[in-house]
């Protein structure tokens, strides 16, 4: 557990991650608190019903997405960091010409 200041307020922050170490966490937290405050100002007055806040909501989902789906690899890769992984893809899969041709997008 870590306790964190936050404009002006005391967080305490806790994984069940023993693995992760203080800066995992607090960057883990930052990308979350990115994430429910965009989902704050979607839901804003006048921005709920329209046809930006469904396109929002769609940019979203799509990064969500691709933030899981790079943790997953990352850790069952062992991996430690996203850096890491960007290596490991332009290493063996021969970068993003290679991860085009594994997955017949080119």
């Amino acid at each position: 557990m870590f306790v964190l200041e936050y404009k002006g307020n005391r967080l305490n922050l806790y994984s069940t991650d023993l693995d992760l170490d203080r800066g995992d966490v607090l960057e883990t937290w930052r990308v979350r608190w990115e994430i429910e405050e965009f989902h704050r100002d979607v839901k804003a007055p006048g921005l709920q019903d329209s046809f930006l806040s469904s396109r929002l909501q769609g940019y979203l989902l799509l990064f969500v997405t691709v933030v899981n789906a790079v943790r997953y690899l990352v850790a069952s890769l062992n991996l430690r960091s996203v850096e890491d992984l960007l290596r490991f893809v332009e290493i063996r899969l021969g970068g993003a010409l290679g991860l085009m041709k594994t997955f017949k997008l080119r």
